[in-house]
């Protein structure tokens, strides 16, 4: 592995010294330019062919930029709900700015136009956590426009329209079969199990909770796991 990781940066040193041409830039619909952050490597890795690899390490650095508080700002947006509140157990983050979290997952689907849970992912988030469904939306057409058969890009789109309309049931219809994808995020694995365990069906709930306790490295979610589930299992 070691090996591996330094040819590819030996190739990369190499395709910038030989000044090979690189792709252009991808566009931002969302009028947020980025920072170069990895667009080198990025721009390297893709240029030799490794589109795959480039969209893995940018989907790191989406995470981590993601999963790292921000700054404090001198006038933060109000934030819907605290985190962990009662009502709202599905809002992780509840609230925040991450202006960069739209952008950053189109440059991955640019990248690589089929790698769906960089999309979803994110427009989860943007969506569920950080209050900004039409950018949610914005973002899940342009991944329409790239992958139109996409049927989980479309009942998320249609998912997050019935949210903001505090339609449950619709919200449970249009995502219960996406949680049984393995490539779900757990941020919407975690908001379906809430609202089963709202309307009642504590079984459902109960198996989406224990999955997520199982199969996520992300302790917030599974604090949140643990404490549905001695609720839910007497």
């Amino acid at each position: 592995m070691r090996g591996l990781v330094l040819g590819l940066l030996a190739c990369a040193a190499l395709n910038g010294a030989l000044r090979l041409p690189l792709p252009p830039p991808p566009p931002d619909p969302l009028g947020i330019r980025l920072r170069p952050e990895g667009a080198v490597e990025t721009a390297s890795l893709f240029a030799l062919g490794m589109r795959r690899l480039a969209a893995d390490l940018a989907l790191i650095r989406l995470l981590v930029y993601y999963g790292t508080p921000e700054e404090p700002q001198e006038a933060p947006e109000p934030r819907p709900h605290e985190p962990f509140h009662p009502e709202h157990p599905e809002r992780y983050w509840a609230g925040g700015r991450y202006p960069e979290l739209g952008p950053r997952a189109l440059r991955i689907l640019d990248i690589d136009p089929f790698f769906s849970y960089a999309a979803l992912y994110s427009a989860g988030a943007l969506a569920f956590n950080v209050g900004r469904p039409e950018e949610a939306l914005d973002l899940l057409r342009y991944a329409l426009s790239r992958d139109p058969a996409n049927v989980q890009y479309q009942a998320t789109a249609a998912a997050i329209g019935f949210y903001r309309k505090g339609e449950s049931e619709s919200v449970i219809r249009l995502l219960g079969p996406l949680v049984e994808s393995p490539d779900c995020p757990t941020m919407i694995k975690n908001m379906v199990a809430f609202l089963y365990k709202r309307s009642g069906r504590r079984e459902k709930a109960i198996r989406l909770y224990r999955e997520i306790l199982e199969v996520s490295r992300d302790p917030g979610y599974r604090e949140i796991a643990r404490r549905n589930l001695r609720e839910l299992i007497p």
